[in-house]
């Protein structure tokens, strides 16, 4: 006995029978849920037991993790240990912000350059 097509429930002939997704599909009917553009084996991707095109495909989205108190405890733990860890740097690092620049030519023309506006606009 030949099997119904899942997309339109009639008969599936050998001749124009798709076995995908654990179900018979006519050629025709196995098409993107979506744009309904004509699928075969190779350019199919299957979700929740419908095929899908490529471009159509559902996106797996991630869920919210709730704030249980371990998840929370765990937080304020991470922050804390974040928080002692930059103090600890900023103490180590503390006066080695600044670095000496050498008074190249071109510097020294922008330092004198700088002076001379200065003098003007306070005339």
């Amino acid at each position: 006995m030949n099997p119904q097509c899942a997309r339109c429930g009639k008969i599936v002939y050998p001749t124009e029978k798709v076995n995908c997704l654990d179900k018979y599909w006519h050629k025709s009917c196995f098409h993107c849920e979506i744009c309904r553009m004509t699928l075969n084996m190779k350019t199919y991707k299957g979700y929740e037991k419908k095929p899908y095109c490529n471009a159509h495909y559902p996106k797996q989205q991630f869920t919210i993790v709730a704030d249980t108190p371990e998840n929370l405890r765990l937080k304020q733990q991470s922050e804390l240990q974040s928080q002692a860890k930059y103090k600890e740097d900023f103490e180590k690092n503390r006066g080695r912000g600044f670095s000496i620049v050498t008074d190249t030519p071109e510097l020294q023309r922008l330092k004198r350059t700088q002076e001379q506006i200065s003098n003007v606009c306070a005339d």
